[in-house]
């Protein structure tokens, strides 16, 4: 294939539209190509000028022209022109010379660049986009070289450090860091220029105006084809706002935390199968458990239901979405009766099924046995007021029966009735016994106190508490030197000291030990909160330790009762422990028993201490006084059978005497005697008014009226010391013609 064959094909499947255009604009040679195909045939022929060609009457050269721009310079163009019919073409113009050196055509190419002026634009239009996206943006954008030198930042980053992005753009980003917050900064850089990775980063700077601000960087590093790194593009947000919150979140966390872990209620967390999710120290000391892990392992549900509740306890937490003051009963982990008042809130899911629940526990179990303390304290007190009316009662009787009795003694000494009157007399002593120890449990016998040193009544009463308690049993007594003293009534005291060792003695069959202690103590306000009636203060404990038997729990709760014995049928009246019972209480002291089953069982007795020198308690024996006398006296009781006694006896050792059977009749029979009264013999209760109420009166008439009281309830003595009468005025039932006598004879002197 010869030359110009070649250059001609090339030339005619050239893609792009190539023409030769000589100084007239007449097209020399054209391919007809690149759109140019749509010029009809006929109009190619002839060297047609270009204008007349591709612009139809138009009827002049292009203005400009390109071929004649190449024609004048004589050199090569390049150009875009856009054509309505074609579109976007580049114009590429090259001179041709003659074998003369001499321009004579321009060849003309025209390039269809419709593709890549839309991508172009396009390009054009998505970096707008982006750019606008960019700056827009309220995070800080910048890319950076290596050194630190930032190569673009966005107008957010310029505003946060308040520069224009010409003063920013070739400086170094540590350059405007604060010299107290670059450390960190520096430091990272140094990490990402080791290890180039993409990572975040938190730091904490300042703005221009001096805000702390919190941002956090994310950064990105850039390579080239050869892996090589060129620069980091940064993203910086401010996370103040959320470091803030976070860290009141985390306060707030703390602060419950804190109050969860030291709330003294025991809180929980528990999923509805009964496994805790947490608990605090208050629950797993309220329960008893070693350790949180110990609790984790536990069902809460065999803890608090025993039957088939939690499905009911469940339904109705369901219903209710919480339940207040519910009442457990249950017992800690080593098997302690445990009450608790519980709390309880559900969870719930979004289906509104309940999935936890949280609990807020309180240990009743102290209050519960002070309301037992104080049921049993209102019980013994009810049972003792039954017990003191009965006494009162059986004294009247009592006075009665005795009184004859001695009186029939001392008038008729015949042999034959000796003996049954003895046998009379003998029965009634021991009835006022008896009564007498329901007096005692009851808290209304009469007591003569004094102050007395303890150690010397159990010192005392050694010899007798073993015969007491025999051979086998071994007795030692410990007594603290510095023993305090105690204000009480040493018979009683020796009663109580005596009926403990019987029922000591009876709880050891086989022999054993009984311990008796002294010491002085100091209850505070906490040890007295457990123990209703006892108050805080400084007392003398007495305890009195036996290794009998011992008591359960039931036992211990009834034998301060009047009557409730465990010995067997006539072997015990049940009155000895509530005779002691009713002397401490009495002697405003407080009593409490520790016992189990097989281990023995010990009282402790505590009376309130004084500080007061010990004053002799040696009883004076004094003469018995002479019976007789003629004085007159008025007797006022309202009880005709002890009025008849007491007029009997009282007229037989030659007293006159004026009798009544109440405080109304009393008065008038007063006030219609012409003569002098020296004594009133007078109950000290009695239906329509009161003894000391009756005296009062009766010495607003004549006030040098001496008076006796007699009463069958001893406790009624605060009304006499109310009046400040002399407290050796008075005479307890039931009394013989004896003591009448001699009472009467010792107030009248």
């Amino acid at each position: 294939m010869t030359k110009p064959s070649i250059f001609q094909r090339l030339f005619c499947h050239l893609p792009d539209m190539l023409a030769v255009i000589d100084r007239d604009h007449r097209l020399i040679m054209c391919n007809w190509r690149s759109g140019y195909d749509y010029v009809p045939e006929e109009q190619r022929q002839g060297r047609p000028r270009c204008y007349e060609v591709f612009y139809p009457g138009q009827g002049r050269p292009c203005d400009p022209c390109h071929a004649m721009e190449v024609f004048r310079s004589g050199k090569p163009l390049v150009t875009e022109k856009y054509n309505t019919r074609v579109g976007h073409l580049e114009v590429r113009c090259f001179p041709i010379h003659d074998e003369h050196g001499e321009l004579t055509m321009v060849a003309e190419q025209l390039c269809d660049i419709n593709q890549r002026k839309g991508a172009l634009e396009n390009l054009a239009t998505r970096e707008t986009q982006y750019r606008t996206l960019v700056e827009s943006q309220v995070d800080l954008i910048c890319r950076w070289r290596p050194d630190t030198t930032l190569t673009f930042v966005n107008a957010a980053y310029c505003r946060f450090f308040g520069k224009t992005r010409e003063q920013l753009i070739g400086a170094k980003f540590l350059d405007i860091t604060p010299p107290k917050m670059r450390p960190p900064v520096e430091a990272h850089a140094v990490s990402q220029m080791e290890n180039p990775r993409v990572t975040t980063v938190e730091i904490e700077i300042c703005n221009p105006e001096g805000e702390v601000r919190w941002q956090s960087w994310t950064d990105c590093p850039i390579f080239d084809e050869q892996g090589q790194l060129l620069e980091f593009q940064s993203v910086g947000r401010d996370i103040t706002q959320e470091k803030h919150a976070l860290e009141r979140v985390r306060e707030s966390q703390t602060r419950y935390r804190n109050f969860f872990e030291n709330d003294l209620t025991g809180d929980f967390i528990a999923t509805t199968d009964g496994y805790l999710v947490d608990c605090n120290p208050a629950f797993l000391r309220i329960i008893g458990f070693p350790s949180r892990e110990q609790a984790m392992k536990k069902n809460l549900l065999e803890l608090f239901f025993q039957d088939d509740r939690p499905a009911e306890f469940f339904d109705t937490l369901q219903q209710q979405g919480k339940m207040e003051y519910i009442d457990i009963t249950t017992c800690k982990c080593d098997g302690t009766p445990l009450h608790l008042i519980a709390n309880l809130v559900g969870e719930y899911d979004g289906d509104g099924q309940l999935k936890a629940v949280e609990g807020f526990l309180f240990d009743n179990t102290d209050l519960k046995n002070l309301q037992k303390q104080f049921l049993h304290a209102q019980k013994m007190e009810a049972m003792g007021r039954l017990a003191g009316g009965v006494a009162h009662d059986f004294n009247n009787l009592l006075t009665v029966i005795s009184g004859y009795s001695q009186y029939l003694l001392q008038k008729y000494p015949d042999e034959t009735l000796q003996g049954c009157l003895e046998q009379i007399v003998k029965a009634g002593e021991q009835a006022a016994s008896l009564t007498s120890q329901l007096l005692a449990f009851s808290r209304r016998q009469v007591m003569q106190t004094r102050e007395m040193d303890l150690n010397a009544v159990t010192a005392d009463m050694q010899k007798m508490l073993r015969r007491i308690l025999g051979a086998d049993v071994e007795l030692v007594v410990m007594r603290d030197p510095r023993l305090g003293l105690i204000n009480a009534d040493r018979g009683q005291i020796e009663q109580v000291i005596v009926n403990l060792a019987v029922n000591a003695r009876d709880a050891m069959p086989n022999g054993g030990k009984l311990t008796i202690e002294t010491i002085n103590i100091e209850l505070d306000e906490i040890y007295s909160s457990w123990h209703a009636g006892l108050a805080p203060g400084y007392y003398v404990m007495m305890s009195v330790t036996d290794t009998g038997c011992g008591m359960d729990t039931e036992t211990i709760n009834q034998i301060f009762e009047p009557f409730f014995t465990t010995k067997e049928t006539g072997k015990g009246t049940g009155l000895g422990l509530s005779t002691v019972y009713g002397i401490v209480q009495q002697s405003g002291g407080h009593i409490h028993v520790y016992s189990e089953p097989g281990l023995g069982t010990t009282f402790k007795i505590y009376l309130p201490r004084i500080d007061s020198p010990l004053h002799d308690t040696t009883r004076e024996t004094a003469a018995s006084p002479v019976q007789r006398g003629t004085e007159t006296i008025l007797l006022v009781e309202d009880n005709e059978s002890v009025r008849d006694l007491a007029h009997m006896v009282l007229k037989g050792n030659g007293y006159r005497i004026l009798e009544a059977s109440g405080p109304q009749e009393a008065l008038k029979v007063f006030d219609g005697h012409d003569g002098h009264v020296h004594l009133l013999l007078t109950d000290v209760v009695m239906p329509g008014g009161s003894g000391p109420t009756l005296a009062e009166e009766l010495r607003n008439r004549q006030q040098d009226l001496k008076v006796l009281y007699v009463s069958g309830y001893p406790q009624d003595t605060h009304a006499i010391r109310d009046l400040d009468t002399q407290k050796g005025a008075f005479l307890a039932k039931p009394f013989t013609p004896v003591s009448l006598g001699l009472k009467v004879r010792e107030i009248l002197g």
